[in-house]
């Protein structure tokens, strides 16, 4: 039963990725005009997307930069930190239930040593996690799931770690699409010392949970 589990869990997170790889998703424009149709619910609406399109591999970048047109740079953060902050939750939750158990019983050593950051140090484990732009961020909160780290932990973690990228994203739109433009070097050169201070802190965390062991 836990293998079938954790079987199920591999099956659910590869559907949901195709699914939103194939899937027809709106972009800017079609976001907005979602929530723009919700009036004084706007924002509880907007949160609830962002919580369901997180669990669904939907990309948060475009969800992000809605956040900031839609809601401005500072209510925007804050409602899309929310709905990412619940969405990954709820991934989370779903990974803890479904694989859990099974891939506790198959740890060898070295995966051991991040079992143990995770479970002594989840709130940094969390947010080194965050600040890497190269791992997917829907798959990590899966990933997340199956470690030791607490819920509540993996919680704050999320809600720290989104701070910067979220900003970034909600200020500067769609820079990144214009790779010549200043503001484009500026986010590049912004998320390159974060995920340089994310590999730093990693290899930290493993190092000293390495010798504690």
């Amino acid at each position: 039963m836990r293998l079938a589990g954790l079987v199920l869990l591999v099956l659910l997170v590869v559907a949901l990725a195709v699914a939103a790889q194939l899937a027809d998703l709106p972009d800017g424009a079609g976001l907005r005009a979602l929530v723009d149709g919700a009036g004084n619910a706007a924002p509880v609406v907007f949160v609830a997307v962002c919580a369901l399109g997180t669990a669904v591999f939907f990309p948060k970048p475009v969800l992000a930069t809605a956040a900031g047109l839609l809601f401005g740079v500072g209510w925007g953060s804050v409602l899309a930190i929310a709905g990412f902050t619940a969405g990954a939750m709820i991934a989370f939750t779903v990974a803890r239930v479904l694989g859990r158990d099974t891939v506790q019983g198959w740890l060898g050593e070295r995966l051991a040593v991040l079992e143990r950051v995770f479970a002594r140090r989840g709130v940094e484990a969390t947010l080194v996690i965050r600040l890497l732009p190269v791992l997917p961020f829907a798959l990590a909160n899966y990933g997340a799931g199956v470690t030791a780290v607490r819920g509540r932990h993996f919680a704050l973690g999320t809600a720290l770690g989104l701070v910067p990228s979220t900003v970034l994203a909600a200020v500067l739109g769609d820079a990144l699409s214009d790779l010549g433009s200043r503001r484009s070097l500026v986010a590049l050169a912004i998320w390159a010392v974060l995920a340089a201070l994310g590999v730093w802190w990693g290899r930290n965390l493993i190092r000293t949970a390495a010798r504690a062991s």
